[in-house]
């Protein structure tokens, strides 16, 4: 049974031709989200770091050699879901963030320079300060934290070539084939989530779909969630949606404890195109269904 079958209306990849894609961190959730809906459609490379998962190459990032080689293969398109992605890792390390989120970017971009491959680099809404409302593609960037000043950093890299694409996501939430650090949070007794901190949250298995309807494209795009809502109140959702006991606190500010800054507000919303994540109620629904 395939756990990402998705409810009629959702939108689908056009009938494009069969494509081969490197699918950098394979291994991860959102990147596993990704390989479930690309593998069976697409000639699939993809890697994973250090847990071998049956199907997936190892790649280390930091093996320059390596990356190239792999990325000049004649792939039609490399999708870099990979790098360091806890915020409290990034502000712990700026260095090994730099070295993860930022130089494999220039590594790639010298290993297809010429050769026709295009780079999709899947960036983040933390490279906004979360001041504003919403954000749309043009508005201005001013990261807050490590991690978000890295995913700037890297976009940088890839908007001076031209010809590739960078897509931002917001928080992405639901079951990922193999690692599932979202729902690990509700693993435990209890869990505390943000009251002050508000997103548009996208569901797993919407993005793979997206991406295929987007990827044609160049620039900056944007793919967020159709609903607006705080961490407590999607992690709340969640909890009840899967009936599970763990107990959702309430934090804010010094009650969380956070280890770096992070952007109180993050609605993306796109002037380039009008796909939408599903809504909360959708979303939850199949998750909580027999086909996840």
């Amino acid at each position: 049974m395939n756990p990402y079958r998705r409810p009629a209306g959702w939108c689908e990849a056009p009938p494009d031709a069969r494509l081969r894609i490197l699918l950098l961190g394979a291994s991860g959730f959102v990147g596993g989200g990704l390989w479930t809906y690309l593998a069976p459609r697409h000639e699939v490379v993809g890697t994973y770091a250090t847990r071998p998962i049956p199907g997936l190459v190892r790649l280390d990032l930091r093996d320059e050699g390596r990356l190239a080689a792999l990325a000049a293969d004649g792939f039609d398109l490399v999708v870099h879901a990979a790098g360091l992605v806890p915020l409290e890792a990034a502000e712990a390390d700026p260095a090994l963030a730099h070295r993860l989120n930022v130089r494999p970017v220039e590594v790639l971009l010298d290993a297809v320079r010429g050769s026709g491959t295009k780079l999709l680099l899947l960036s983040s809404d933390n490279v906004f300060d979360g001041t504003r409302d919403r954000y749309e593609e043009a508005d201005p960037r001013a990261p807050v934290n490590v991690y978000g000043r890295t995913k700037a950093a890297a976009e940088d890299l890839l908007l001076a070539e031209g010809g590739h694409l960078v897509v931002r996501i917001p928080l992405v939430f639901g079951r990922g084939p193999w690692a599932n650090t979202f729902l690990a949070r509700l693993a435990g007794p209890t869990t505390v989530a943000r009251t002050d901190l508000v997103c548009a949250p996208v569901y797993l298995p919407s993005l793979g779909p997206a991406l295929a309807r987007l990827w044609h494209r160049t620039g900056v795009l944007h793919y967020g969630g159709s609903d607006v809502v705080t961490r407590f109140e999607l992690m709340s959702r969640v909890r009840q949606a899967l009936d599970l006991p763990t107990r959702v606190v309430a934090a804010e500010g010094e009650e969380a404890r956070t280890a770096c800054r992070r952007p109180p507000r993050l609605v993306l919303r796109s002037t380039r195109h009008r796909l939408l994540g599903p809504d909360l109620d959708s979303a939850l629904a199949h998750l909580a269904g027999p086909n996840t």
